[in-house]
């Protein structure tokens, strides 16, 4: 590979650092006229995180103790909170340091695979992606996600180019801390342990990496565990929202994914027996959470054909986005693109429908192109692979919300698309090969 496949002139770095000054000021744009916090997730962090920095407790009302989501993220903005003040306006500023951690990663994934000019234009596209800058103003954990998934698959990488018991360490290291940001990437964790059994080393080594890589995450995750089954005297690996996940991913009136109307997601709450909610996120509460993963368990084991085609909507409504904003269910795609101009403008609202219908099937398309063309590198490239099915064999069956949870992992898929740029030609003859065979003739 070299300089001439990419037309940009300079140096890789510079390229990086041209796209941060672009991805800075649209993030100051955003941030100077977003709203302020008002969602339920953001009351939810911001509440723990300012308990935890004044009371020093992990709790809601300052009585009960929680677990309505991992400790990490909370613990985070609680250290913000205690250096700068009960300031949520502020957080949009960590969040922004997160963003430029993950273009740092990404950059290093991208140079370790296929050299500095896949690295930075990898980079600069996760940077300048509206996706993650109009997340920022909000207090939400996805930045922090995005970062240590970032730092998980360098890790991931580097223990394949050069595996180590102290590199797997790291790797189980950032894998625990992952898990305590967002629990449901325990599947990932373990489907991470398949690159173990693929590289070349003698079984005795692949299990000495295994043991290091599962006994580092488990330092990290079981103390958490075990303080919350002498809590709340339940298994709670990490967080209480397994059982709204069940109830209403097993709907089939929502089709199993969020957002949704008001009314009708109210509906799916009465029919659970759980209404009036004292709060917006009730639900994640460890008792309702127990009843709502009892009822969400009955209601699969009644219908499990119907569930598993759930499922399958939730996969696609996870990568490319549900139908609600695009078309509202009411008056097609142009009372829908009109509904969603008028809640959030009209530069959100086409880009949402650009995003549906072609950015994310698009950069799908072309990682599968390009896992083709590399095909003889799998090995190397195993990590781009598995961590968005991991992510999103996590996700799907055992939460409420699709859509901006893809967002950690889409940087596989944008670094797979632009590694083909200089395949271009082939895959263009590849295409027009398939394309003008069917019309061969015999004399």
């Amino acid at each position: 590979m070299n300089s001439s496949d990419y037309p940009i002139i300079g140096k890789p770095l510079m390229l990086l650092l041209s796209a941060i000054v672009v991805g800075l000021f649209a993030r100051a744009l955003v941030i100077w006229h977003a709203p302020g916090h008002a969602f339920a997730v953001d009351q939810l962090f911001d509440t723990l995180a300012w308990n935890l920095a004044t009371l020093h407790q992990f709790t809601l009302d300052g009585v009960n103790p929680a677990a309505h989501v991992g400790p990490l993220y909370p613990a985070v903005l609680a250290c913000f909170y205690v250096v700068v003040g009960h300031r949520p306006e502020w957080v949009p500023i960590l969040h922004v340091l997160f963003d430029l951690g993950t273009a740092w990663c990404i950059y290093r994934v991208g140079t370790a695979l296929w050299g500095s000019w896949v690295g930075a234009w990898t980079a600069a596209l996760v940077f300048i992606y509206p996706a993650y800058w109009t997340y920022d103003p909000r207090i939400r954990s996805e930045a922090l996600l995005t970062l240590l998934i970032s730092v998980w698959l360098w890790a991931a990488i580097m223990c394949g180019q050069s595996p180590s018991q102290r590199q797997y360490a790291f790797m189980g290291l950032v894998a625990g801390l992952t898990i305590l940001c967002k629990p449901v990437v325990l599947v990932l964790a373990v489907l991470l342990t398949g690159l173990i059994w693929v590289s070349t080393d003698r079984l005795s080594q692949k299990m000495a990496y295994v043991l290091v890589y599962g006994a580092t995450c488990l330092t990290l995750v079981a103390p958490w565990s075990v303080r919350n089954y002498v809590v709340f005297h339940h298994i709670i690996p990490v967080s209480a929202g397994v059982g709204a996940g069940l109830w209403m991913g097993s709907d089939p009136v929502s089709r199993g994914s969020w957002p949704m109307p008001p009314a009708r997601e109210q509906a799916i709450w009465e029919s659970a027996g759980i209404t009036p909610l004292p709060y917006a996120h009730a639900m994640y509460d460890v008792q309702t959470d127990q009843l709502l993963r009892k009822k969400g368990m009955s209601r699969i084991a009644a219908d499990p054909i119907g569930y598993v085609g759930l499922t399958f909507t939730r996969v696609w409504d996870f990568w490319i986005g549900n139908s609600f904003y695009l078309v509202n269910e009411e008056g097609g795609l142009v009372q829908g693109l009109r509904t969603d101009a008028v809640e959030r403008g009209w530069a959100v609202a086409i880009y949402s429908l650009l995003k549906r219908l072609f950015l994310m099937p698009g950069f799908i398309f072309v990682a599968m192109c390009s896992a083709w063309v590399y095909r003889k590198r799998w090995r190397d490239l195993l990590p781009l692979y598995l961590f968005p099915v991991g992510l999103t064999a996590g996700y799907v069956p055992f939460t409420v919300e699709a859509g901006r949870y893809a967002l950690p992992v889409l940087p596989c898929f944008m670094m797979l698309s632009v590694a083909l740029i200089p395949h271009r030609q082939t895959v263009r003859s590849l295409l027009f090969q398939r394309r003008v065979s069917p019309q061969t003739t015999s004399v």
